[in-house]
């Protein structure tokens, strides 16, 4: 027999009155999350909401929607319960927005269903993300934000550093309790219907409900990558001067803005960072394993060595052949125009990353992983190439009828032979 005495009893009620008053706080304390999507973009819906996961708990997610069925949910509530989260099918049906103009033609009237956050949300303050967003950390800091009044907080839509009133509506910190007096859904509506034919869709119309009343948060809770390529087009050299990132460093949201990373050539930033958190297993997100703070490099993929060719040509001296026969060899091909259709085949290659249109990060970046260059391009080089990578001491490969070298520095194959250079290439891998 167990004998209790009154006093360890006492203590005991005390414990337990504790204990269930943390279980209701730590409830409340759920963290909202907004989305709008459609069915059409559900395994990109899912992936955020997996990059989510790894960093955090004690989630609400709000999946704004018309027309997502109802076994994915319960499927996903099943899987989040496990990290005391759950998600929340609001359905937003016998809406007008179906008639509204929008800007691009890949854009859904459901990026219009923001509007409705303050009649659905239960919570005083919720993060709105778009499904095009990867979250790389513990998000604690963003809901700890003192808001200071301002019915939103979000992340200044501009080029560069030039400075805008304007804000991106990608992620959005918003007071519900301050949208939900001011009836904000109500006049977005009334907003959309007037200047949705002139307006940018719902982010020109959310910036100018809330003009000049939005507090501006930091790059990082909305890197938007699809810069990388629009300056290079453009010639904007300062935003690559204001947005690099120290080797390794991610930003806390990457925002896949322009083109997107599950697209066959997508060469802004971070795009395995999207194919990581993609591919991870929801077993090894809810169980915690170490996988989730690796990278897809490290799980996927190391090649031995890296090569590059920079290129105006889509005629590069038996490029297949050096493909098939070094695959341990990573191939970066560069070019500062779009390739030719028999390029982008070369994709079929797992060794293989192609860069039409390339910016000064995709440069940079083969510069930085270049063991060896292979000058087997035909006609003119491409950017002084072949003096860059002499002077940064790695050696260089080419044949007798693509050498670009005057000085006589390269290691020149006959292109009768290209087993040849295969071997030369081998033997300096040391293998």
């Amino acid at each position: 027999m167990i004998k209790i005495e009154i006093g360890g009893f006492e203590s005991f009620l005390q414990v337990l009155s504790i204990y269930f008053l943390r279980e209701e706080l730590f409830i409340k304390m759920k963290k909202s999350i907004v989305f709008n999507a459609d069915n059409n973009y559900i395994d990109k819906l899912e992936t955020v909401i997996k990059s989510i996961c790894c960093h955090n708990d004690c989630l609400k997610f709000y999946v704004f929607n018309d027309d997502i069925s109802s076994e994915w949910f319960l499927m996903m509530n099943k899987r989040l319960k496990t990290i005391q989260s759950e998600i929340v099918n609001v359905k937003i049906v016998d809406h007008v927005l179906k008639k509204f103009h929008l800007p691009l033609k890949n854009l859904s009237y459901a990026t219009f269903f923001r509007y409705f956050i303050p009649n659905f949300v239960k919570e005083s303050r919720a993060l709105y993300l778009d499904s095009d967003i990867i979250v790389t950390e513990n998000l604690d800091y963003l809901f700890d934000i003192d808001l200071e009044g301002y019915p939103l907080a979000a992340i200044e839509d501009s080029f560069g550093d030039a400075p805008s009133n304007n804000f991106n509506a990608g992620v959005l910190l918003v007071d519900v309790d301050s949208w939900r007096d001011e009836d904000a859904c109500t006049k977005l509506l009334e907003l959309t219907n007037q200047y949705h034919e002139t307006a940018y869709g719902d982010q020109g119309i959310l910036n100018m409900l809330f003009h000049n009343r939005w507090k501006k948060l930091d790059r990082t809770f909305n890197f938007m990558v699809g810069m990388d390529s629009v300056a290079h087009i453009e010639g904007n050299q300062r935003w690559y001067e204001i947005s690099e990132f120290k080797k390794g460093d991610l930003p806390s949201v990457i925002h896949y803005t322009g083109v997107k990373p599950w697209e066959m050539i997508a060469n802004n930033r971070f795009r395995e960072v999207w194919w990581f958190y993609n591919l991870l297993e929801w077993s090894d997100i809810l169980l915690r394993k170490d996988i989730i703070n690796r990278s897809f490099k490290e799980l996927v993929y190391s090649p031995k060595a890296h090569t590059a060719i920079l290129t105006a040509s889509c005629e590069m001296e038996h490029v297949e052949y050096l493909i098939e026969n070094l695959p341990e060899v990573h191939f970066s091909i560069l070019a500062h125009t779009y390739f030719a259709s028999n390029v982008v085949a070369l994709l079929r290659y797992s060794n293989v990353t192609i860069y039409p249109c390339f910016s000064p990060f995709d440069y940079q970046k083969m510069l930085d992983n270049l063991d060896f260059y292979l000058d087997i391009n035909h006609y003119q080089e491409v950017d002084n190439i072949v003096s860059v990578v002499q002077q940064l001491s790695k050696p260089i490969f080419a044949f007798e009828n693509t050498c670009h070298d005057i000085d006589n520095q390269t290691n020149v194959f006959s292109s009768t032979e290209p087993n040849k250079m295969v071997e030369a290439i081998r033997q300096f891998l040391g293998e």
